[in-house]
């Protein structure tokens, strides 16, 4: 079950904001004010943090760990639509306007999650203006990226697809080895399939093509880029042949 975690008292919880969008934008004192309005509860492997179609009551923030947003679909299968990492915001929905949270979050490993109320955070882009300005860029970069990924599933080939959103995962989390490039995420291949709009066995097929030829190495739920340049290669069409 969920709990308090004592660990976190007031200046971390202020040391982990200042070092996310919006709030990085807040003085110290006010950033410690916000701090004190928050808590933070720790949720095991598996366990839902809040469910698609739920009063959206909080903003959420990562502190450790790690989460994934996914929708329900017509025939009940879990689609992933993002993955969160430590230090990112989500469940923002009631901060910014929205009734109910338009998506389901799971952990997938024990992660501590820091929870402000909706209604802190609105305050907040009332009273202060700086503050208000960093949720319009965040809102408008998250369209953006949105944008982008229709215009991906819409117009490129599938290899692109999941070479990019490798390539940007291993940017976000990745770390060296002597192997390749780590990425730091539970990484199954439904979810890599998820995550670029197609299905399983193409997904199998493309990754298992990449494993042969050396560009990767792909194993139940881990990834190592082996040769980043060849699948910079892929991302940017250069030579469909590669």
């Amino acid at each position: 079950m969920a709990g308090q975690q004592p660990s976190w008292d007031v200046d971390r919880r202020a040391d982990l904001l200042r070092r996310v969008r919006p709030f990085s934008e807040l003085d110290p004192s006010t950033l410690c004010a916000v701090a004190g309005y928050c808590r933070i509860r720790s949720f095991q492997k598996g366990e839902i943090i809040f469910i698609e179609g739920e009063p959206a009551s909080a903003v959420h923030v990562l502190a450790d760990g790690e989460v994934r947003v996914v929708r329900e679909t017509e025939d009940a299968r879990e689609v992933i639509l993002r993955l969160i990492r430590p230090g990112e915001l989500f469940g923002g929905a009631g901060g910014w306007g929205v009734s109910h949270y338009p998506a389901t979050t799971i952990a997938l490993a024990k992660s501590d999650v820091l929870i402000l109320p909706a209604a802190e955070f609105s305050r907040l882009t009332s009273e202060y203006p700086a503050f208000a300005m960093a949720v319009i860029r965040e809102l408008s970069m998250r369209l953006r990226e949105a944008e982008s990924r229709i215009q991906e599933l819409q117009t490129e080939r599938v290899e692109r697809r999941i070479a990019r959103m490798l390539l940007r995962l291993a940017n976000r989390t990745g770390r060296r080895t002597e192997q390749g490039i780590e990425i730091d995420s539970t990484l199954s291949r439904q979810a890599i399939a998820d995550l670029c709009g197609t299905t399983l066995s193409t997904a199998s097929r493309i990754l298992a093509a990449w494993d042969q030829r050396g560009i990767l190495i792909s194993a139940r739920e881990h990834v190592v880029i082996v040769q980043p340049h060849a699948l910079v290669a892929i991302a940017d069409d250069v030579g469909h042949d590669l």
